[in-house]
C-alpha cells in the first residue's frame, strides 16, 4: 500500500499496525510462556526450576542482539525488520515444537524471547514513534494497549490449544498464526517515517502544543552520555525486575495475605484493566510533561505495591497492592514507549531503544530470583519486598537530580567552545 494514496491519513494506519505487533508478541512474553511450562516440564521429565532457569537464561541470550536489531531498524526502516522478525517469531514457534531436552529448550526460549521482546516489541513500538512527534505520549500508550489485550487474550487461547492438540501442537498452531497475521501485516503495513511519502506527522491532526519544540537528534552514543537514558533505563529495569516477580509469584503471595484462589484469578484482571487506564492516562501527560517528571510517580506506585504486601494482609490492602502494580506498570510503559524519542529523537532512536531493551529485559530475567532467594532463606517476601521499595523510592528520587539533554547540536558547539583556545 502506498502511503500517499491511503483515503486515510497513514498514520492511523501505523498505530493500528503497530498496535497488532505489539498484541502478537505474546507466544513470546511471560504471560503465554507460563501456561506451557507444566505440560512441558511434565513431559520433558525436567524440573520447573531448570525450565525457570533455562527461561531466564533464553531471555538474556535472546535480548542480547537488540542493539543490532535497533541499528538495522534505522538503516533499513521497520518494514523489512518487521518481516524478518514475524518470520523468525513463527519459526521460533516451530522449533518450541521440537525441544527434546532442558538444553533445546533453552535454545528455544531464546530463540522466542528474542523475535518477541528484542525484534517485534520492539520495532512495533518503534514504528509508532517514526509516525507520531507531538501526540507521541499519547499513541506510543494507545500502542501498547495491545500488549495489555494480548495478556487478557493469549493465556485462554493458548490454554484451549493445549488441551486440544497438546503443547507442541499449541506451538505449530501459534507459528501458523503468526504467519498468517502479524508476517502479512507487517509486509503490507508498515512503513518509514512519513516524510518520505510527503506526509506530515501525528496523523495530520494540529500540533498539540502552541509553541513546538525543535525535535532533538542523538547518535547512541551522545544518548548513553546523558543522566535521562540512564534514569530511564534504571526506571524500566526495575518495573520488569519487579513486576515480573510480583506476576510470577502473584499466587504465592496472594495466600500469605490471606486471599483465595479464585479472588487472587480476579484481581489479576482488575491488574489488566488498570494497566490499560493508567497507560493512557500517563500517555496523555507525557505529551505535556517531561517524561523524566512523571518517573517519580512510576516510581512511588511500583515502591507502594512493594510495601503493601510485606507490612499488610486482607482484601482491602490486596485490592491497594493491586492497582499500584497494575498503575505502575501502566505509567511506565508509557513514559518508556515514548520518552527515548521525546529526549532523543527519530535518527538513531533504533540503537537508542535497542540498547535500553537489553536493560529491561534483563530485568524481567533477574527479577524473580531474589524473590525465591527470600522465601527460600526468610520463609517470607518480607525481607525482598522492602529492599524493592527502597531501590524504587531511590530512583524516583533520582529523577530530580536529572536535567533534560541539550540537543546534540547544542552539545556540540559547547564541546567545541570548551576545546577552543
Amino acid at each position: 500500500m502506498d502511503p500517499r494514496s491511503s483515503a486515510l491519513h497513514y498514520g492511523w494506519i501505523i498505530l493500528g499496525a503497530g498496535t497488532f505487533g505489539s498484541f502478537m508478541t505474546l507466544p513470546g512474553q511471560t504471560a503465554g510462556v507460563s501456561v506451557f511450562f507444566d505440560p512441558i516440564t511434565a513431559d520433558l521429565g525436567i524440573s520447573r526450576t531448570s525450565a525457570s532457569i533455562a527461561y531466564a537464561v533464553g531471555t538474556l541470550a535472546g535480548i542480547l542482539p537488540a542493539p543490532v536489531i535497533g541499528r538495522w531498524i534505522d538503516r533499513r526502516g521497520p518494514r523489512l525488520t518487521a518481516t524478518i522478525i514475524a518470520g523468525g517469531l513463527a519459526l521460533a514457534c516451530v522449533f518450541m515444537a521440537t525441544v527434546q531436552s532442558a538444553t533445546t529448550l533453552l535454545i528455544g526460549f531464546g530463540l522466542l524471547r528474542g523475535a518477541a521482546i528484542g525484534g517485534l516489541s520492539l520495532v512495533s513500538q518503534q514504528v509508532v514513534n517514526l509516525w507520531f512527534v507531538r501526540r507521541r505520549g499519547i499513541a506510543a500508550a494507545a500502542a501498547s494497549l495491545g500488549l495489555a489485550a494480548g495478556s487478557l487474550t493469549f493465556p485462554k487461547l493458548i490454554d484451549t490449544l493445549i488441551a486440544l492438540c497438546g503443547w507442541r501442537g499449541a506451538y505449530l498452531a501459534l507459528a501458523g498464526l503468526v504467519a498468517l497475521t502479524i508476517l502479512p501485516v507487517a509486509a503490507a503495513l508498515f512503513r518509514d517515517r512519513p516524510e518520505k511519502f510527503g506526509l506530515s506527522t501525528d496523523a495530520g491532526l494540529p500540533p498539540a502544543t502552541e509553541e513546538p519544540r525543535e525535535e532533538p537528534s542523538f547518535t547512541r552514543g551522545q544518548a548513553l552520555r546523558t543522566g535521562v537514558f540512564w534514569l530511564l533505563c534504571a526506571a524500566g529495569f526495575l518495573t520488569n525486575a519487579i513486576g515480573t516477580a510480583f506476576l510470577l509469584n502473584h499466587f504465592s503471595i496472594m495466600r500469605t495475605a490471606g486471599i483465595a484462589h479464585n479472588d487472587a484469578l480476579l484481581l489479576l484482571s482488575l491488574l489488566a484493566g488498570f494497566q490499560a487506564v493508567a497507560t493512557l492516562g500517563t500517555g496523555f501527560l507525557v505529551d505535556r510533561h517531561e517524561p523524566r517528571q512523571l518517573v517519580p510517580l512510576a516510581m512511588f506506585l511500583l515502591a507502594l505495591a512493594s510495601a503493601l504486601p510485606a507490612f499488610g494482609s486482607g482484601i482491602a490492602v490486596s485490592v491497594l497492592y493491586t492497582l499500584s502494580l497494575g498503575g505502575a506498570y501502566g505509567s511506565q510503559q508509557a513514559i518508556s514507549a515514548a520518552g527515548y524519542a521525546q529526549y532523543f529523537g527519530r535518527d538513531h532512536l533504533g540503537a537508542i531503544r535497542g540498547s535500553s531493551f537489553v536493560f529491561g529485559i534483563a530485568g524481567a530475567a533477574f527479577g524473580p530470583l531474589p524473590f525465591a532467594a527470600s522465601i527460600d532463606w526468610t520463609g517470607s517476601y518480607a525481607a525482598v519486598l522492602i529492599g524493592c521499595s527502597a531501590l524504587c523510592i531511590l530512583c524516583g528520587a533520582g529523577a530530580f537530580a536529572v536535567k533534560r539533554p541539550s540537543s546534540s547540536v547544542e552539545s556540540a558547539m559547547n564541546c567545541k567552545a570548551r576545546v577552543t583556545p
